[in-house]
């Protein structure tokens, strides 16, 4: 295995990040709670890391998110189809954790996860009554203000 074949970004290392301190139960709700994460944070938190939302029928799909999801699952990082670390994703992890030691929007997921806690399928049940999903029509991309 090479995990050096791809390109990493900071989104990569936050997926990562995300993926090796809390347990998503399905792709879909780290979608949501990345979307969660950025309607909550203003404009200055979300310089480095920027994903385009678009709202579907059960929640938030971003071509961005998804992107890192396959790069990461190609490349053996993430177990398929399922939002799990193997061994060597939480190895690489670890040698590319202090990548987000001073990125904000970073801390901002952490501090939102660890409000959730063990029950990060709210996280599905709440993006279903944010404002902003509720007022965009379903396939159209959703807009965050500037803060």
């Amino acid at each position: 295995m090479n995990v050096y074949s791809f390109t990493y970004t900071l989104h990569h290392v936050l997926v990562l990040k995300l993926l090796a301190t809390f347990n998503f139960d399905r792709l879909r709700t780290i979608h949501n709670f990345l979307f969660l994460a950025a309607a909550s944070s203003n404009a200055g938190e979300r310089l480095g890391i920027r994903c385009d939302f678009y709202k579907g029928v059960t929640g938030v799909h971003s071509f961005e998110v998804q992107g890192v999801i396959t790069d990461l699952e190609k490349n053996d990082l993430l177990v398929p189809e399922r939002p799990v670390l193997t061994g060597e994703g939480r190895e690489f992890y670890y040698q590319i954790a202090s990548l987000l030691r001073n990125e904000r929007f970073s801390d901002h997921c952490m501090r939102l996860a660890l409000r959730y806690q063990d029950n990060l399928w709210r996280v599905n049940h709440e993006v279903l009554f944010h404002p902003l999903f509720r007022k965009e029509k379903t396939g159209r991309k959703i807009t965050f203000p500037l803060i």
